[in-house]
């Protein structure tokens, strides 16, 4: 069955671009100018996806978004906006939105962005049909009852994880000013899950680190590209200038309602943390750094060491270990160092498949 989707935007071209667009790829497309429109139409027919702009005349895009979240749950809401801010992504995404997207986009950003939605509003429906299986099973044999639990913990971890994803796409979008950037968040990430798994948490507690650990670097936002590309030695100044990201990348994640997202503040704040007490913003010590910040605090240094910078290429893996090793109870949490070069193999994986430099 070919997807409805309802396009809300004031400027007509734009409007009428995405409409072309996403007809172009199957997909059944209505246009109108504004909010009431909008509402007008929803209350007419069936939509599986709407693609809203934030600012509008009238009633605001935000808004509209509420109104359709709660009126029509069942249609998914990408927003649209010419805005670039994590904050408001974040807010958009907490206020229910599947995807958020920045213009001028391209073609294949659209796309993607609708398919993704699209996705995750079946992954949700899904779970809503087996919520409504469990109700059902209550009164019938208790493995049915216990199936029924299972299937509803397998749809729920499947929209969650969705989810997140959507989020940390945001976030990169916004934060990343290369391509490397972007390889950098795969594999520290990656390599994060791995020592979290090393050092004996949980599978759900690892995917959770696997994905707030991608907000580590979040603040750099606010770092101006004269600092944070300079190719040369930073002065003192410019120094505690890039210092500023981790508090930075704090706040601005750390008043969200999402798990997800308060724990990639957690790490934002902590990552910088050395376990002799020498680290930033806060100078905390040994254990009173969180686990998951010194977990991130070994993935995010061996990824810098094994990576071309602007100012020095990249070390060969023996000397990135050797520089680890002697860091072993100064910077680094001695007994996670141990684990996470024990776990080399596993860290090489990682980087064969998100290679250096590509």
């Amino acid at each position: 069955m070919t997807a409805r989707l309802l396009i809300v935007d004031d400027e007509e071209p734009l409007r009428r671009w995405a409409v072309r667009v996403l007809e172009g790829h199957g997909f059944g497309c209505e246009g109108v100018p504004d909010a009431a429109a909008a509402r007008e139409r929803l209350t007419q027919g069936s939509f599986q996806l709407a693609l809203l702009d934030i600012n509008m005349p009238g009633e605001s895009g935000m808004d509209l978004l509420c109104h359709i979240r709660r009126e029509h749950p069942e249609c998914a809401v990408v927003m649209v906006t010419g805005e670039d801010s994590v904050e408001l992504a974040v807010a958009a995404i907490e206020h229910g939105a599947y995807g958020y997207i920045i213009k001028p986009a391209e073609s294949g950003e659209l796309l993607i962005n609708v398919a993704n939605a699209l996705r995750r509003r079946s992954l949700e429906l899904e779970a809503r049909h087996t919520m409504q299986h469990l109700h059902t099973a209550a009164t019938e044999r208790g493995e049915a009852l216990e199936q029924a639990l299972q299937d509803l913990r397998v749809s729920e971890s499947r929209v969650w994880a969705s989810q997140a994803e959507t989020i940390f796409r945001l976030a990169r979008m916004v934060e990343f000013r290369d391509e490397e950037t972007g390889q950098h968040v795969h594999r520290m990430s990656s390599y994060c899950e791995i020592l979290a798994h090393r050092s004996g948490l949980s599978g759900e507690q690892c995917e959770l680190i696997r994905l707030a650990s991608q907000l580590h670097d979040v603040g750099k936002v606010a770092i101006p590209d004269s600092i944070l590309l300079k190719p040369g030695k930073l002065t003192d100044e410019e120094f505690e200038t890039i210092k500023t990201h981790a508090e930075i990348g704090y706040r601005m994640l750390s008043s969200s309602t999402s798990p997800v997202v308060q724990l990639g503040a957690l790490i934002a704040y902590t990552h910088h943390e050395r376990w002799d007490g020498a680290g930033y913003p806060r100078q905390l010590a040994g254990e009173a750094i969180p686990r998951e910040g010194r977990i991130a605090a070994i993935a995010d240094v061996f990824d810098a060491l094994m990576s071309d910078r602007v100012y020095r290429t990249a070390f060969p893996l023996k000397v990135a270990i050797e520089k680890m090793r002697a860091e072993h109870g100064s910077h680094f949490d001695p007994t996670l160092l141990d684990m996470f070069i024990d776990a080399m193999p596993e860290v090489e994986s990682v980087r064969a498949a998100h290679a250096y430099g590509i």
